[in-house]
């Protein structure tokens, strides 16, 4: 099943809701900027996946990538109906900093780096 990615700004996240005993999701609203206005974008996050998003608040600007997950439904009387969600695999923050970015550069060497003896080589070969 292939996988897409979204950016945007987090709108809303919502609570975890226990749809059966054994089926739980947590819904995000995602803002992709689209034109001159944000599209509020709801992605699915099902089962334990739900917990990825506690590390997020409305505001952040985040990458979610996810499944396009397609259902179709028949209702009693014949009429078949066609439903289509996103479901949220990973999110990240987007200006996230890489790891080990936020440590200082090393110095530079000083003379008590140098090796001691100079530069002569003391290799036989």
């Amino acid at each position: 099943m292939p996988t897409y990615s979204i950016t945007g700004t987090i709108k809303q996240i919502g609570q975890t809701q226990e749809i059966s005993p054994t089926f739980k999701k947590r819904e995000l609203i995602l803002l992709e900027p689209v034109g001159n206005r944000d599209q509020p974008v709801p992605i699915e996050f099902i089962q334990d996946d739900g917990a990825m998003l506690d590390q997020f608040a409305p505001g952040e600007k985040v990458t979610v990538s996810f499944f396009i997950n397609g259902r179709e439904w028949t209702a009693r009387d014949g009429t078949v109906k066609y439903f289509l969600s996103l479901k949220g695999q990973r999110i990240d923050r987007v200006d996230a900093p890489a790891p080990g970015a936020g440590a200082p550069p090393p110095p530079p060497p000083t003379a008590a780096d140098e090796p001691i003896g100079g530069d002569e080589d003391d290799l036989p070969f």
